[in-house]
């Protein structure tokens, strides 16, 4: 008797316990769609990493000094003053002033200029080429068959070139 009572009890206790479950697990499914889940914890740790690790790159190029250059680059000048001695030699007639060039060549004229802190170029008079930066005095000096260029960045440096042109050439008359 007493185990048939127990073994009731026991039944009972088990069909509530089922139709809680039954209850709750139509529930269930409503829980997971608004909760937070395991993939979405990853790729949100994934992202926090990215960044974490990109951050103290972009802080040192920040902090770098180098970056931030107020005066002409070595190669910035190499750049400028091969174009200019290119552009010298296959003139057909040079001016040559301590603020200015001025070249003919196939009929156009060319001018280089301090302009602000830039050197710029034009042709005809016209445009606006800027060929370097950061220059604080720019001349030119004429030496025999051809130019010598002079300049001194904003930081005190002198940087200076030659340009010679083999044919004996006229004056451009602006």
């Amino acid at each position: 008797m007493f185990s048939r009572m127990t073994a009731g009890i026991f039944w009972r206790c088990v069909f509530n316990m089922l139709a809680r479950i039954k209850k709750t697990s139509k529930n269930v499914h409503l829980l997971n769609d608004s909760g937070y889940t395991l993939l979405e914890m990853l790729i949100a740790m994934m992202i926090l990493l990215v960044i974490a690790s990109i951050l103290p790159i972009g802080l040192r190029i920040i902090q770098n000094e180098g970056v931030f250059v107020s005066g002409i680059q070595r190669m910035e000048w190499e750049v400028f003053s091969s174009q200019v001695k290119k552009e010298i030699r296959a003139a057909d007639e040079m001016t040559v002033r301590t603020d200015r060039i001025l070249l003919r060549k196939n009929g156009k004229v060319i001018l280089y200029e301090k302009y602000g802190t830039n050197m710029r170029r034009r042709v005809d008079y016209q445009g606006h080429e800027i060929l370097i930066q950061n220059l604080s005095s720019f001349q030119f000096e004429k030496i025999p068959m051809g130019v010598q260029i002079i300049a001194t960045d904003l930081n005190g440096e002198l940087f200076s070139a030659r340009a010679h042109n083999f044919i004996q050439i006229g004056e451009v008359t602006p």
